[in-house]
């Protein structure tokens, strides 16, 4: 990708004006339109006085928690990364916050920040104390980036990075330790079912939130790429390949259509709850994968 290239073949600068561009576009948007509004309305359609759905809130939160607490306790990863300098593939083994770098750490981190503010702004409604406006908002976006993250990560995992282990013969049983489970699959599983049992009232526009957490993500991995320790963490991110203007800016509008695909679940309607599950539930075992296949490699 990299040797047989000449220098005309670079399309470093026409990746990071691609990310600039969309990014500016996204302010805009947010700036001049009412998405806001509209999340202030509908913020309120995430409480309600079920103590079923409160407890399954504080127990998800419990989860996300712990698997934040173990990823730090667990020992060095096993992180292949791309370095910048040169493309080539190299294995890191980082510790303790290093390993936040990956989309699938920001994922959940999101997932444990909607089901915290979720459980507090809950329990607020129970108990009629004054609701906190911002944080009812703020809950409402993490949601919809964070469900949207998940179902994308669940996806990418089973049908691209673990195919790749294994054709590659590298070692992944690391990849079903309790914080990956969590990350790559109970995220997706939590944050759906949260969708049915509290049945939110959402909104297309929302799919800006996913378009915002993954050009934040992707400006991030620059920002580590040149300014931090010199790596991608994914090589679909390295800018010089010509396909990588479209790449970089891909993640954040797949984010964006998963997103899309859930909200025309909740379009289904109430009367529609048994077809809304048996959706829910199709796509969730399309996507998951909770185990090695028999016949891989299980090199650890």
């Amino acid at each position: 990708m990299g040797e047989a290239s000449g220098i005309e073949d670079d399309y470093t600068k026409v990746t990071i004006a691609t990310i600039v561009s969309v990014s500016i576009l996204i302010i805009i948007y947010l700036l001049l339109s009412d998405v806001w509004q509209k999340v202030a309305e509908n913020s309120e359609s995430f409480s309600n006085s079920s103590i079923i759905a409160l407890l399954y809130r504080m127990i998800c939160c419990g989860f996300c928690v712990y698997a934040i607490i173990y990823m730090f306790r667990s020992g060095p990863a096993n992180m292949h990364v791309v370095r910048l300098e040169g493309n080539e593939d190299v294995l890191l083994h980082p510790i303790g916050i290093q390993k936040f770098v990956t989309f699938s750490s920001w994922t959940l981190l999101t997932c444990t920040g909607f089901f915290l503010l979720s459980s507090i702004n809950q329990l607020r409604f129970i108990f009629d104390a004054s609701s906190i406006s911002w944080l009812i908002s703020f809950q409402t976006v993490l949601f919809c980036m964070g469900i949207s993250m998940a179902f994308l990560t669940a996806t990418v995992v089973r049908y691209v990075i673990l195919p790749n282990m294994i054709t590659n013969n590298n070692s992944h049983s690391h990849m079903f330790l309790y914080h990956e489970q969590i990350m790559h699959n109970f995220s997706a599983v939590f944050l759906g079912f949260d969708l049915l049992m509290v049945k939110p009232d959402l909104v297309a526009e929302f799919a800006i939130f996913g378009l915002l957490i993954g050009i934040a993500y992707i400006s991030f991995a620059y920002v580590l790429a040149y300014f931090g320790p010199g790596f991608f963490v994914y090589s679909f991110l390295h800018p010089q390949p010509k396909i990588a203007p479209l790449f970089a800016t891909g993640l954040a509008a797949c984010i964006a259509l998963f997103y899309l695909g859930l909200w025309l679940i909740t379009q289904l309607g109430d009367s529609l709850w048994w077809l809304q599950l048996v959706i829910l539930v199709t796509w969730l075992s399309l996507i998951v994968q909770f185990r090695m296949e028999e016949n891989s490699p299980a090199a650890g």
